[in-house]
């Protein structure tokens, strides 16, 4: 035989075998229902061939009386061997969650990066000894004191582990609807050791920011910075205008750094909320994926910018007597790395010291205006600033007041503001039934909820935690908050958001003004605004409103009137009613009545296959084969494959999370 043929033959034998894989490959998707990678189908494919070649090559080649019987169970065998292939590697590696091959190395680099910072991680949780115990809610000296311990060891944890964490147990520091009070001071307290990065670090990513050398844009530029934290650092330029202005520069490789701590943060929170009855309780995951997507925000000083311009905007739409300055930001100039603003001269109410030039009527003017403020932002125009502690507050040259760090701003419709408003109208008349009613306007209540227990718990909380004679704090949130958690219900952020930073508030307040009555003001300040929603200007605009957002409506109706009054005529009204009509739930019975069926074929060519192979009837193909034998290997081999799909539908289920 000369090489020419021998190449050919070879040729030949390549093509068959890519026509036979390509055939296998359409056929094992139609056969799972699914649509897999080539390299999957492909492997799965060369895995049944290579078993049905060996098998044809062992028993079917060399045997002259069986050979077409042997065949026709290599060729079962082909299906088979790649049907068991392809849902072995779904048990092993789902679908998805292997990276392309050119992610392999930047997939690998990451595992290993992961793998360091999980190691040292340990060594932190170890050496503050910090283990998943429950979180007990009572209020007796025993849980106080072990959620106090648990607070401090969690803020230690934090501090040493650095980076993203930090910035999670600061954020955390913020939302006492989500954490008791031991845990929002010990959080509060949370410090970030970063030394400033270099100039010779901030520099390049300045200048490529810019995009042009910094000294083109600025007239002077200190390279000092005044201001360092671990996400950003602040330095005093000016401008050619002769302008002062901040300029914010973000840490070259923070990105990479907070991805990396994420990242890591979500693997644990999952594993806490899983093994953990206290990670249960705090529904970790879902708290710690909130949080990442809150500090990823917060790398991408864009959205600062953008929360800067939606504050500037709201001074506009309230009252002059409760405008507050926010500095000018300059967007040309601004960019996801770098954030350039005015810069504000003053001191910040954190400084105590500041405010002794300040005579009582001077600093209660000011106390009024940053009260009504708040108080119109959040009911007015649903932006707010939500971190009005006071370090973001300032006293400029002017003694006017200033907000600093715009990383938080809350956003409200117009039904959240009217019920907002509503709580505080009940709060301040203490009435608990309006109260009751507020709160539960907040809420989607479940049909098997006990709204009787419900609405007289939350009357007792109002009688005893809102009453004549108490102190508003940070608690009253968290406490309101565990409360509807009790019965089962899904507290909104919009809800504990505002009120949040309604206390916060508070407290700047009485640093400001040590004499000021908070709960006087807010009550002047509900009770005009319910005066105003019942004059007639104010009703008369209500219903305008109403009106056009009716009008669409109005218009359809009498076309839509008409057809029924003919149909009605004519007899041909009637109804239709689908109890399906949610896409999902048709696709989720559609699959459970293919498994079902599937499992049942499954079972009855089972067992019709032994039935068959056991016969000793019907036409002989060999010696030792009948051809009801064959139909018993062939049958056996469907069997086999709708048994592998069941089982790749159960676990396509599972990864769907769908149960």
């Amino acid at each position: 035989m000369s090489a020419l043929t021998v190449s050919l033959d070879i040729v030949l034998m390549l093509v068959a075998a890519l026509v036979f894989m390509l055939l296998i490959g359409s056929l094992l998707q139609r056969l799972l229902g699914k649509r897999m990678s080539r390299a999957r189908i492909t492997f799965a494919g060369l895995l049944g061939l290579i078993a049905g070649v060996a098998f044809a090559a062992r028993f079917a080649w060399n045997n002259t009386t069986d050979r077409f019987a042997m065949i026709a169970i290599a060729l079962s065998l082909i299906l088979f061997v790649s049907v068991a292939t392809l849902v072995l590697a779904e048990l092993v590696l789902p679908q998805g969650s292997l990276p392309r091959p050119d992610k392999w190395l930047p997939a690998v680099r990451r595992g290993v990066q992961r793998q360091r910072r999980y190691q040292q991680l340990a060594r932190i949780i170890g050496k503050h000894k910090v283990l998943p115990r429950a979180l007990h809610h009572d209020n007796t000296v025993q849980a106080m004191t072990a959620r106090r311990e648990q607070a401090d060891a969690l803020r230690a944890v934090l501090e040493d582990a650095g980076g993203a964490f930090v910035k999670i147990g600061q954020i955390l520091s913020t939302r006492p609807d989500l954490l008791p009070q031991e845990f929002i001071t010990a959080l509060g307290k949370l410090q970030q050791q970063v030394p400033p990065a270099s100039w010779e670090t901030i520099e390049p990513a300045l200048n490529a920011s810019l995009g042009r050398d910094y000294r083109e844009v600025f007239q002077s530029f200190h390279t000092e910075p005044f201001a360092s934290a671990s996400i950003g650092q602040v330095y005093d330029a000016t401008l050619h205008s002769g302008e002062r202005v901040a300029v914010k520069v973000r840490r070259p490789g923070i990105v990479d750094r907070i991805n990396l701590d994420t990242d890591i943060a979500l693997r644990l929170a999952r594993t806490f909320t899983q093994n953990s009855e206290w990670g249960d309780q705090l529904h970790a995951e879902h708290l710690v994926q909130n949080l990442t997507d809150s500090l990823k925000e917060e790398v991408d000083y864009r959205c600062e910018a953008a929360n800067l311009a939606v504050l500037a905007h709201a001074q506009t739409e309230v009252a002059e007597s409760a405008r507050v300055r926010i500095p000018r930001q300059y967007p040309e100039l601004s960019t996801d790395e770098v954030f350039v603003m005015e810069y504000l001269e003053g001191t910040t109410l954190s400084h105590i010291s500041s405010l002794e030039s300040l005579d009582a009527a001077k600093r209660h003017e000011l106390a009024r205006r940053l009260l009504a403020s708040t108080l119109e932002q959040i009911v007015d125009v649903g932006a707010y600033h939500s971190d009005l502690h006071p370090g973001n507050i300032v006293i400029d040259t002017e003694q006017q007041l200033a907000l600093l760090d715009f990383g938080a701003v809350g956003r409200l419709d117009s039904q959240m503001r009217q019920q907002i408003l509503d709580v505080l109208l009940a709060y301040t008349r203490h009435d608990s039934r309006a109260f009751t009613e507020a709160i539960l306007g907040f809420l989607d209540l479940p049909d098997d909820l006990d709204e009787a227990s419900l609405r007289r718990s939350l009357a007792d909380f109002m009688a005893t935690k809102l009453g004549v004679g108490t102190k508003l704090d940070a608690s009253i949130v968290t406490d309101v908050t565990h409360l509807l958690q009790s019965y089962g219900l899904v507290v909104p952020a919009q809800m504990t958001m505002p009120f949040r930073a309604i206390i916060a508030v508070e407290g700047s307040l009485t640093v400001l003004d040590p004499s000021f009555n908070f709960l006087a003001e807010v009550a002047s300040f509900v009770k005009h605004r319910a005066v105003d929603a019942v004059k007639p200007a104010s009703v008369t605009k209500a219903l305008a409103d109403e009106a056009l957002g009716a009008l669409p409506m109005i218009r359809r109706l009498p076309g839509r009137v008409d057809r029924i009054t003919g149909d009605l005529a004519e007899g041909r009204f009637g109804f239709n009613m689908r109890l399906l009509a949610d896409r999902r739930d048709r696709d989720f019975i559609r699959e459970i009545v293919a498994t079902v069926t599937f499992a049942v074929l499954a079972g009855v060519t089972g067992i019709m296959s032994v039935l068959l192979l056991n016969s000793t009837t019907g036409p002989a193909l060999s010696p030792e084969v009948t051809l009801l034998n064959l139909f018993g290997y062939l049958l056996l081999s469907i069997s086999g494959v709708l048994s592998l799909r069941v089982l790749f539908d159960v676990l396509r289920r599972r990864g769907r999370g769908i149960h």
